[in-house]
C-alpha cells in the first residue's frame, strides 16, 4: 500500500530559520551557513544518543561560527544540565537568553535550573515572567500550574486551576493534564467541576486498562454525590493504573516536551525566521546526511538472515511501521524467514523514547509460515491498531484485543485464504465508515468488505476489482480522478496494470486505457504522491525493462501524462532492478522527493541497495544517493517514519538475504514541519474510520500547497 500505511500524517512546510540564507551572495556566508547547520544536526543527533562531551564540542563550535545565535549557548546550557555541571549550563543559558529574551524553550531549561539548585520561588517568578510573552506556551502553563498546586495559599491554587484549565482547552485528548486538574478539583472540594472533566476520560480511552473501571465508577459516584474528599482515594488509584498505558504517557510526554527521561529538551530551530531562497535551500541539502542508527535504536537484535531464496522469492525482513501502542511514537514490526532455525524470526518492537525493545513474545504474535506482507489498521474501530499479516500458508489478522495483547482471529473474520496473496490495503473503499481489505493475489484479487461485526464479506467479482486472473503485484489507493471517492490502482507482473474508478453504490469500472495507463507488464512497485504540488495524485511504477520506470503526471483528475524531464534518474535507474519505491520529503522543503530499494542488473558492481533523488522544486529529480551510508547492493523494502520524533523523516530499509537498517535523518528539520494526528470522531452511528486513513489533508503554506 506503500506510504498511505502511515497513520501520522507528517506535513513538511518549508520556512528556514536562519536569517542570512536570504543574503548568501558570496561563498564565505554560504559556507557559514552550511557550516551552522551541520554543527546543529551533528550536536542534536549527540544529544539523541546520549553523547555529552561529544555534543559540549560540537555546540562550542557553533558558538564559534555563530556567537549571535541563541540555539548553541542554549544546547550548550543543556548539555550541562544532563552532565550535572548546573554553574556552566546557568552560564551558558543566560547567554543565550541575551540573544532571545523571551524565548519559552530557554527559559524552561534555565527554570529546571534553578529548581535543581533549589531556586524553587527564582523559577516560579522565571515562568510567571514567561508566559507573559508566552501566554500560549502549553509546557510552560503545565510547569508553572503543577508548581502553583502545590501551594498552601487558596489564592494560588485558583491560579493552578485557572492555567491547568487554559492547558485541557488547548489539550482535550490529553489524559494526564485532565486528571491532574480533576486532582485539583477534589482538593479544592469542587466535585461538580471534578465530575464534569472526570467523565469525558471514559469517551477518550477505548477500554481501560484491568482493574481501572471498578476505581472509576467508585471515584465518580462519589464526586457527583459531592464527596470530593472521599473521592481522592479511589482517583488516585485510577490514575496510577493508567499511569503504564501508552496514552497516559504520550501526554506526559506531549507536556514535559521531547526529552524523554532526561531533563531539559533541546532547542531544535535556529532563532531568526525569514523566507527559504534557492540558493538556501541547497545549503539545508549540502548539509544533511542519513546515519546508520541501526544499533544505537537496538535493532540489531535482529539477526541477519543467510537463506536462499524460498519459494516465496529473495528473503528479506518485511517491515511495518504504526503507533501500535498509542505512546506517540513510531513502532516496528519485522518479520524474515531464518533458514539455521527453519522458521520465521518475527520482532514487534515498541519503540521507547527511540529505543527498540521486542515484545512479541508478550504480544502473542506467533503463526507459521513466511511473510510476504504486513500492515497495521484499526479494523474494528476500537482505537487500538491490528496487525494484519499477508502469509505463505494463510493470513493473519491479529485484533488488538487489550493493550499490546494480540491474538490471531483470520479464521473467524474470513480473512484466512489460501497463501496466494502478495500484499495487502485497507481503505474504506465502500464509504460505509469503516475499513476495508484489497489484496493483490497470484490469480484473482479479493476484496473483503468489513461487516463491523469482526467478519468479512469477499465479493471482489460483484464489485468489479477482482483482476484478470493475473499476479498482482501491488495496490494503492487515492481519488485519482478527483471527485471524493477513493479509487484503486493495482500493478500487475506479466499483464497490463489497472485503474478501478469507483462508481458508488459499491461499484467500480476500469478506466486504465481512458486515463493512459495501460502497458505491457513487467512492473515491479508502485509509489503514489503529488510530486509536483498540484494537489492531484501521480504514480511512479517501476518495471523490469529497459528504462526502469516512468512518473506519470496527473492531468486534472482526468488523464496521466509520462513525465520524462529526469534525465539523470531515467540514466541511473535503467541499471536497476528496483523492488520498492516511495514518494517522500526528506528535506521538509515542501516538495516530494524519491527513494528506490533494489539492486544493480548484472554487471554493475557500483549499484546500491538504495537510491535517493531530490526533487529540485520544478518536479526534475537529481540524484542525491550520496547522502546516504554505504549500505549492501541488494535493497528490499523501505518504510518511512519519524521513528526519534525530531521533525524529519527516517528510513528502516530491509536487505536481500541480510538484516534491517535503521538510517537516520540528521538535518532534514532544518525546516519547519507540521505534525496531523488524524482522529474520526465518535459521534453518530459511530461508524467513523478512527485513524482516518482516505482523508484528504490540504496545507498551505506561502506559495507553497501540499
Amino acid at each position: 500500500m506503500k506510504a498511505l500505511k502511515q497513520l501520522k500524517i507528517s506535513v513538511f512546510i518549508a520556512f528556514l530559520t536562519i536569517s542570512f540564507f536570504l543574503s548568501c551572495k558570496s561563498g564565505d556566508q554560504q559556507q557559514k551557513a552550511l557550516d551552522m547547520i551541520k554543527a546543529r544536526t551533528m550536536g542534536l543527533a549527540y544529544i539523541e544518543e546520549n553523547k555529552l562531551p561529544e555534543a559540549e564540542e560540537t555546540f562550542k563550535q557553533l558558538i564559534k561560527i555563530a556567537p549571535n545565535e541563541a540555539l548553541g549557548y542554549a544546547n550548550l546550557g543543556l548539555v550541562y544540565i544532563r552532565m550535572g555541571d548546573f554553574n556552566q549550563a546557568e552560564e551558558q543559558l543566560k547567554k543565550a537568553l541575551d540573544i532571545t529574551p523571551n524565548d519559552p524553550e530557554i527559559l524552561l531549561n534555565y527554570a529546571e535550573v534553578m529548581q535543581l539548585t533549589n531556586r524553587g520561588n527564582q523559577a516560579i517568578a522565571l515562568l510567571e515572567e514567561s508566559i507573559k510573552y508566552n501566554p500560549d506556551h502549553i509546557r510552560t502553563l503545565y510547569k508553572l500550574g503543577q508548581n502553583y498546586a502545590q501551594s498552601a495559599e487558596p489564592t494560588v491554587r485558583q491560579k493552578a486551576e485557572k492555567l491547568l484549565r487554559k492547558v485541557v482547552d488547548f489539550l482535550p485528548a490529553n489524559i494526564t493534564a485532565r486528571l491532574d486538574l480533576v486532582e485539583l478539583f477534589l482538593k479544592e472540594e469542587k466535585s461538580d467541576l471534578a465530575a464534569e472533566y472526570f467523565e469525558k476520560i471514559k469517551s477518550q480511552m477505548p477500554v481501560f486498562p484491568e482493574g481501572a473501571d471498578e476505581f472509576y465508577q467508585k471515584s465518580l459516584r462519589l464526586m457527583l454525590e459531592n464527596k470530593g474528599k472521599e473521592s481522592l482515594q479511589p482517583f488516585n488509584i485510577f490514575r496510577n493504573i493508567l499511569k503504564p498505558t501508552p496514552l497516559y504517557k504520550v501526554g506526559f510526554d506531549e507536556l514535559k516536551g521531547i526529552g524523554g527521561p532526561l531533563i531539559g529538551t533541546p532547542v531544535i530551530t535556529f532563532h531568526q525566521d525569514l523566507n527559504v531562497s534557492g540558493q538556501s535551500q541547497q545549503v539545508v541539502l549540502d548539509a544533511i546526511r542519513f546515519t546508520d542508527a541501526t544499533k544505537a535504536a537496538g535493532l540489531d537484535i535482529l539477526p541477519v538472515l543467510k537463506s536462499e531464496s524460498s519459494q516465496n522469492g529473495p528473503v528479506y525482513y518485511r517491515l511495518a511501521s504504526a503507533d501500535f501502542d498509542g505512546n506517540g511514537t513510531q513502532d516496528l514490526y519485522a518479520s524474515g524467514w531464518n533458514e539455521q532455525e527453519n522458521k520465521s524470526s518475527r520482532f514487534l518492537l515498541s519503540n521507547n523514547f527511540g529505543k527498540f525493545i521486542d515484545i512479541s513474545a508478550e504480544a502473542g504474535i506467533n503463526h507459521a509460515g513466511i511473510d510476504k506482507d504486513a500492515i497495521f489498521a484499526d479494523y474494528d474501530n476500537d482505537g487500538y491498531l491490528d496487525l494484519f499479516i499477508v502469509g505463505s500458508k494463510a493470513n493473519v489478522l491479529y485484533y488488538h484485543y487489550a493493550p499490546q495483547k494480540f491474538r490471531n482471529v483470520a479464521s473467524e473474520a474470513g480473512v484466512k485464504n489460501d497463501g496466494s496473496d502478495n500484499v495487502a490495503c485497507f481503505a474504506d473503499f465502500d464509504h460505509d465508515g469503516d475499513l476495508d481489505i484489497y489484496t493483490a493475489n497470484q490469480s484473482q484479487n479479493k476484496f473483503f468488505r468489513n461487516n463491523l461485526d469482526g467478519t468479512f464479506l469477499e465479493n471482489s467479482k460483484k464489485m468489479g476489482i477482482s483482476g484478470n486472473n493475473t499476479p498482482s503485484k501491488a495496490a494503492a489507493f487515492g481519488d485519482f480522478d478527483d471527485d471524493g471517492d477513493i479509487d484503486l490502482f493495482v500493478i500487475n507482473s506479466v499483464a497490463s496494470n489497472t485503474l478501478y474508478s469507483n462508481l458508488r453504490q459499491g461499484q467500480f469500472a476500469d478506466v486504465t486505457n481512458d486515463f493512459g495507463l495501460s502497458d505491457q507488464g513487467g512492473s515491479t512497485a508502485l509509489a503514489v504522491g503529488d510530486y509536483n504540488n498540484d494537489g492531484l495524485q501521480d504514480l511512479l511504477i517501476t518495471n523490469s525493462g529497459q528504462f526502469g520506470y516512468t512518473l506519470f503526471a496527473n492531468k486534472n483528475g482526468k488523464e496521466f501524462e509520462k513525465d520524462a524531464r529526469s534525465a539523470e534518474m531515467q540514466s541511473v535507474l535503467k541499471n536497476y532492478i528496483c523492488s520498492d519505491v516511495h514518494f517522500f520529503d526528506f528535506d521538509n522543503d515542501g516538495f516530494l522527493d524519491l527513494i528506490f530499494a533494489g539492486k544493480p542488473r548484472q554487471g554493475d558492481p557500483k549499484g546500491k541497495g538504495l537510491l535517493l533523488f531530490h526533487n529540485d522544486g520544478t518536479g526534475i529529480f537529481k540524484d542525491v544517493s550520496n547522502l546516504l551510508p554505504a549500505t549492501q547492493s541488494a535493497g528490499a523494502q523501505i518504510v518511512l517514519a519519524d521513528y526519534n520524533e525530531d521533525g524529519d523523516q527516517d528510513i528502516f530499509f530491509s536487505g536481500e538475504n541480510d538484516r534491517v537498517y535503521l538510517l537516520r535523518n540528521d538535518g532534514g528539520n532544518a525546516n519547519h514541519y507540521l505534525n496531523v494526528q488524524l482522529v474520526g470522531l465518535r459521534t453518530g452511528s459511530g461508524k467513523n474510520n478512527y485513524f482516518g486513513i482516505g482523508a484528504k489533508l490540504e496545507v498551505k503554506a506561502g506559495e507553497l500547497y501540499q
